[in-house]
């Protein structure tokens, strides 16, 4: 079965790019056939390097078909404010029944912070997928482990989650030396995991902090990427949410 991930979080800073060009680096690692697409708004500057991109104004459900029909695997990304844009366009075309009639399975990632806020995308993106789709939480760790994971565990997004059965995955934090050398190269971390050899660049801090990265999504591989995926980065086992810890 053909697959499509569907990243999307409208609250800024959730680190979308980041795990969208992470998960792209991680399937050019296990030599995985993919398609990479991001959906912006009209004129809105990107950087995407190998990206098929979209805009708001000409998207239409031929050719997004067409482009995430031309691969086995499909990342696709929704800017910033694109997702109520996007949750529209997917009900109006029905685009539940031309995935489901071409035997495309989807798989909505809904990067989260500590910030709250964060978690409002996570209910809608419910309401608007409901049980057309499976379901994974990325958290981007921005403090400590144990505060960000009960912020979490207590809201109302988390048992919306639970519902679905959805997966999670932790996105470790940067250290301070990596963040000092992408600063001092100008470039943010969603841009250092487009490039072709970041671990040259930027060294043993990103290398580091990128094999935990690979280990997260590795043990969550087969529920994003489909039981047909075999490729293995590395090994890790998935987290999946249940009614006890979300109470």
């Amino acid at each position: 079965m053909k697959k499509l991930i569907l990243i999307q979080n409208d609250h800024p800073g959730t680190g979308k790019s980041a795990l969208a060009n992470s998960i792209h680096r991680y399937l050019r690692m296990a030599d995985s056939q993919h398609k990479q697409i991001l959906i912006v708004d009209e004129n809105a500057e990107n950087s995407a390097n190998d990206s098929t991109v979209f805009d708001a104004i000409t998207l239409n459900p031929d050719d997004f078909f067409a482009a995430i029909d031309s691969a086995p695997i499909t990342i696709c990304e929704l800017q910033t404010g694109m997702g109520e844009f996007f949750g529209r366009f997917f009900q109006q075309h029905e685009i539940d029944n031309l995935l489901h009639e071409a035997g495309i399975g989807l798989t909505v990632v809904l990067p989260v912070t500590g910030d709250a806020e964060s978690f409002e995308s996570v209910i809608e993106a419910a309401e608007v997928y409901s049980d057309n789709a499976e379901y994974a939480i990325a958290h981007l760790v921005t403090s400590s482990y144990d505060d960000d994971d009960k912020i979490w565990d207590t809201s109302y997004a988390a048992r919306v989650m639970d519902m679905f059965e959805a997966v999670e995955v932790h996105i470790p934090e940067t250290t301070f030396q990596l963040e000092i050398e992408l600063r001092s190269q100008h470039i943010d971390l969603a841009g250092a995991l487009s490039q072709t050899n970041p671990d040259e660049t930027y060294g043993r801090e990103f290398t580091k902090w990128f094999q935990k990265v690979l280990s997260q999504i590795d043990g969550v591989r087969q529920y994003l990427f489909g039981d047909d995926f075999r490729a293995t980065v590395a090994q890790a086992k998935p987290t999946r949410r249940t009614a006890t810890k979300a109470r």
